[in-house]
Formats: C-alpha cells, structure tokens, sequence
C-alpha cells in the first residue's frame, strides 16, 4: 500500500511540476488523485505530461532514427535534476502509467518523414560486400538521412535480432526482433553502416551473446530509455548487454544526457577501444576513448 501510495504521488508530482513550484507540504491521497485528473482535463491532452515529454525529446535527440527535418526537440526546465530519470526506474507503477503516453508519442515520432538527402542507399554490390565481412557476433551500426543512431547484432546466416520503435501492420510497437538482414535493408532505407567486433572472440561466446539475443525476443521497445528495466529495450542498450555476455567484455560506459538519463547511443559503443572496426560505409569512427575513461 505504501508503495501504491508514493508511486500516485510521485506521478502527480511529475506532471505538475513543470506549471508549479515544488510543494511544500505533500498532498493527500484522495486529493493528489483528484488534482491529477483535473489537471489532465484542464491541459486536454495527457501526452504533454512531464515525463513524456522528456521522452520525447530524449528520443528526438539520441534514437529517431531518419528524423531530420527541423523538429528541433523541446527545451524543458526542471526544478528537480534528476529525480525524475531515478523515479522513473524505482517505481513500477509510475512507469506502467507513463509508458502508455510515451509508447504513443514515440510510435508518433518515429513514423513522422525524415528529410531525404543526397546520399543514396547502399548499392547492392556494397550490401554483398558487407554480407561477406560480417562474421556472428557483429555488432551492425547504421543510418540514413544524415542519422546514424540504430544498431543491430549479426547472429550469422544472414539473421539479425535488433529492437525497433517501430510499428507492425496492427500499429503496435514491434519491440525486440528477429529477422534477416537483408529484409531489413530491403525495407529500410540505409546509407551509413559501421561493423564492430571484440578481438578474439570466441565460438563459445558467440554462443553466449546468441543466447541473450534469443531471451530478449519478444520485449517492448523502451520508449523511456530506462538502464533499470528488464521488461523493455531500446536498440543500443540490447547491444550493451548481448556484448557483456563475452568472457572478456568489451569496456562501454553509458553517459549522462539531459534530463538525469543514462543512455547507452551509437557513440558511446563506437568509443569503446575494445571494439575493432571491421568495416564500414558512408560512415568514419571517431577514434575511441575521446568520451569516456578506460
């Protein structure tokens, strides 16, 4: 009960914050339940709560793969650091409430057009070369557009397992998949690609990272970009864990972003100087260790 109580409070607390001074004084159950109603029917529209609206704009800036076309993200000032990002990961109720508003607003973001470039997809003869590069095990990054944020894990045979904020024909998120690589390219324009490898790795660790992959099918994308839960992934943070399944990990740090988050990106995976590059198109690695300590 105490639980229940604190996780109704802390989402009161959350969509309210951004229009009001922090409270002095805590609210009643009763009354935090009401207000939160009446604030939700006031503002006609529960998609601009606080924390949606972060997700939003964490998405926007770090995962929207394709969206370049002047939507500049939203600046939101908050009172509080990063309490929001902790409360979100501790409390699971709070979370069940607000993925139902972010889940849309990403499905949303995601499918809005991306601003073409003259860049041209890959080249069939370019894809065959890729294919005979990759080796399982591969962690696949890649963009079009001018983005660069997806990434994807080659299990051989030309099977990939990745998770997508994307939508199936029934407009639900597909969450983490398994497919062909060459269907995805197929139906995903791509212009920019980059393969990563640990140095040594084994077939038994091969293994290891297949087997995490195949445990993850089937999960929701997580459209808050939350380290804590399991239940859900976003693309890079499934490579981050399928990659610490190796004897020898590979070292890849997470930073802080905006807001309080801790993300795992392309950028952070491609600073690891435990990863060689093994090919790429369109695309040039930073040179690694220019973001974290190792």
């Amino acid at each position: 009960m105490k639980r229940i109580i604190a996780s109704t409070l802390c989402l009161f607390a959350l969509s309210a914050c951004n229009q009001a001074p922090a409270l002095r004084q805590a609210p009643n159950f009763s009354s935090s339940v009401n207000a939160q109603t009446n604030f939700n029917a006031q503002r006609g529209d529960t998609e601009e709560s606080l924390s949606a609206r972060i997700a939003k704009n964490i998405f926007q800036e770090n995962y929207a793969d394709d969206v370049s076309n002047g939507r500049a993200p939203e600046q939101i000032s908050l009172p509080r650091g990063g309490a929001i990002y902790e409360s979100l990961n501790r409390l699971s109720l709070m979370r069940k409430a607000v993925y139902l508003l972010s889940d849309k607003i990403i499905k949303r973001e995601f499918n809005k057009p991306g601003t073409p470039d003259q860049v041209p997809a890959i080249t069939a003869s370019s894809f065959q070369e890729l294919k005979s590069q990759l080796q399982p095990g591969d962690i696949v990054l890649c963009g079009n557009n001018g983005s660069f944020v997806h990434g994807l894990i080659y299990l051989g045979n030309d099977q990939i397992i990745h998770a997508l904020a994307q939508l199936n024909q029934k407009g639900e998120f597909l969450g983490v998949i398994k497919e062909t690589l060459s269907g995805y390219v197929q139906r995903v324009q791509r212009d920019q690609f980059l393969v990563l490898r640990k140095p040594g790795i084994t077939a038994a660790d091969v293994q290891k990272v297949s087997a995490y992959a195949h445990d993850q099918l089937g999960k929701g994308y997580d459209s808050l970009f939350l380290l804590s839960t399991k239940d859900r992934l976003y693309c890079t943070e499934i490579l981050y864990h399928a990659l610490q399944q190796i004897s020898q990990a590979p070292r890849i740090f997470a930073h802080r972003a905006k807001y309080g988050w801790d993300l795992f990106t392309v950028e952070d995976i491609m600073d690891s100087p435990d990863l060689e590059t093994v090919w790429s198109y369109n695309r040039q690695r930073p040179a690694p260790g220019r973001l974290h300590k190792y």
